[in-house]
């Protein structure tokens, strides 16, 4: 997992306020970005591109996730499986996924501009805006915890 994250003067800010864009890596596949816009949640096959300086506004810092940012627990971490999730627009889209990893579930997903990070289900203040669908290799066990976090 790579992150692209807005620093400024030597400082970003926590969680998912200083994320840009997120990078999986598969084993033997090409990069995953996955990009944040608007309502809706961008997926390309990219490699993560290199930090730049962006002068008085600050900087892009590209690096490994780590703690204690969320994205780093899921490091190492095989994907089992995922759901789509239905964004707060009025035509079909794709606003966010659920992802279950062997361990963990990790909700991304792209609200009014603001990434939504979360492991688990969705957060339930955001029940009225994201709605998850069914997951797409046909587990059905809520495995593993299905309790929100932020």
């Amino acid at each position: 997992m790579t992150e692209a994250r807005h620093w400024y003067e030597g400082e970003r800010g926590g969680g998912a306020a200083s994320l840009i864009h997120f990078w999986l890596h598969f084993e033997g596949k090409p990069f995953l970005m996955a990009h944040g816009t608007g309502d809706y949640l961008r997926l390309e096959f990219s490699e993560p591109y290199a930090s730049y300086d962006m002068q008085e506004h600050g900087e892009t810092r590209v690096e490994p996730a780590h703690a204690p940012d969320l994205l780093s627990a899921f490091v190492g971490q095989r994907l089992v499986d995922l759901a789509l999730i239905q964004g707060y627009v009025s035509e079909p889209a794709v606003g966010g996924l659920r992802l279950r990893f062997e361990r963990q579930v990790l909700v991304v997903a792209s609200l009014a501009d603001e990434w939504v990070l979360s492991t688990g289900s969705i957060p339930a203040e955001l029940g009225s805006y994201l709605r998850a669908g069914p997951w797409l290799g046909g587990t059905s066990v809520e495995q593993p915890s299905e309790q929100p976090s932020h």
